[in-house]
């Protein structure tokens, strides 16, 4: 039986979703839940994998099990087998064939920005302390749109990928970025965010980010762990 699992997590005390070594991972928690209650040492597959910090309201992941246990009951007995900061949300068999990743047909990720200082958010935004123009940071956003090879806004070169949108809006005290997309390069989203601020600061011109975009020299601006969500996963 496949079964595909929806779920949310806090990323502030993980570091990231992959194993790592003597490291606390998101996987490493859902592998371990899954085990306590199918008495199966699984390896799950994942629609995308978080950094340190980064969180998640809709990670899809899949994996295959020959418990007897309904998809609803293994909801059930996986939430009580994990932490307080990653809940399973919705669970559903699946064809055999489904994938979390090689499935999906684009991500949407949410950034949060928040003007100043909260001890209650500062672990879920980009708590920044300099003057933000939001005019000119609403100018800049739709030049990420299109598809290229966004070597020069990640961690490595792992081919081009489509940005289909990069939306924004003011929400109380807060500025938030949605950026949808078919995939994404590793710090891809933070990376855009990064610079986009640079631009609205008057660090950087609308040129040179276009430049870097068909491949051209350039430094781009890593914003924080924090204010990124994997907010859901296209299918």
């Amino acid at each position: 039986m496949n079964i595909k699992l929806t779920i949310e997590y806090d990323g502030t005390h993980f570091y990231g979703f992959e194993i790592q070594p003597q490291k606390r991972t998101v996987r490493g928690e859902i592998e371990s839940a899954i085990l306590g209650v199918t008495g199966e040492e699984i390896k799950l597959c994942c629609a995308g994998r978080t950094d340190k910090g980064v969180h998640a309201l809709a990670q899809v992941i899949n994996f295959s099990t020959g418990s007897g246990l309904s998809p609803s009951d293994l909801k059930r007995a996986i939430n009580a087998n994990l932490p307080k900061d990653i809940y399973v949300k919705n669970t559903a068999e699946v064809p055999d064939e489904f994938h979390a990743r090689y499935s999906a047909k684009g991500k949407v990720y949410l950034y949060r920005l928040l003007g100043g200082k909260s001890p209650l958010r500062r672990n879920y935004v980009w708590e920044y302390r300099f003057k933000l123009d939001f005019a000119t940071l609403r100018e800049i956003v739709p030049i990420f749109c299109g598809r290229y090879n966004f070597k020069r806004f990640a961690k490595r070169d792992e081919g081009v990928c489509e940005v289909r949108r990069f939306d924004m809006w003011e929400k109380e005290d807060e500025i938030h970025l949605e950026i949808e997309g078919d995939r994404f390069l590793h710090k891809q989203v933070r990376m855009m965010v990064g610079t986009a601020l640079l631009f609205a600061r008057n660090r950087i011109d609308r040129a040179s980010i276009i430049h870097m975009l068909n491949g051209g020299e350039g430094m781009a601006a890593l914003a924080p762990a924090s204010g990124l969500y994997l907010k859901r996963v296209i299918y």
